[in-house]
């Protein structure tokens, strides 16, 4: 049987056999191991497979209670992962919701708190666009919409081009 054409890998599908508590259980812990996740997740996870709630909220809180699952934990390796990878403080916050996260989680603040985005703002343009002259208006709103992209505000990235012109 073949995935897309409405059949579960594994000729099985989620209605013919309810999850154990144990599947389930061996289930979060794959998961998990796998990469971080939040309880948001995975609950649509579960939900995907016909888990009841009920199954799903006894299952989630043993793994929250065994220290394996933490919604803190995840958002601040979210926000670590998309510093790293140049993003703004809203792609960040996006993403966090996304994550069934608040945007306006606290590891968003601790781990930012200190950061210049416009210095940010400007490594990232000068790894991506190089020592281009930015004289040119549609050079210009190229990096602005590039910026704006990559989650930074509009005044984020005309200082961040201010700043590359001055130097």
């Amino acid at each position: 049987m073949v995935a897309g054409f409405g059949f579960r890998r594994g000729g099985k599908s989620a209605i013919d056999e309810p999850l154990s508590a144990e599947q389930v259980w061996s289930r979060l812990l794959a998961w998990q191991t796998r990469r971080e996740h939040t309880q948001h997740e995975l609950k649509a996870k579960l939900s995907q497979l016909g888990v009841t709630s009920e199954l799903a909220e006894q299952s989630l809180a043993k793994l929250v209670d065994y220290g394996l699952q933490d919604d803190d934990r995840c958002a601040e390796g979210i926000v670590r992962g998309q510093l790293q990878r140049g993003r703004g403080r809203r792609a960040i916050a996006q993403r966090l919701q996304q994550k069934g996260l608040a945007a306006e989680h606290p590891a968003l603040d601790e781990q930012t708190e200190n950061l210049d985005w416009v210095k940010e703002a400007a490594t990232l343009l000068q790894r991506r666009f190089g020592d281009t002259p930015i004289d040119d208006p549609k050079a210009q709103a190229k990096r602005v919409r590039f910026l704006q992209y990559r989650g930074f505000s509009l005044a984020q990235a005309i200082e961040a081009m201010k700043s590359l012109k001055s130097n």
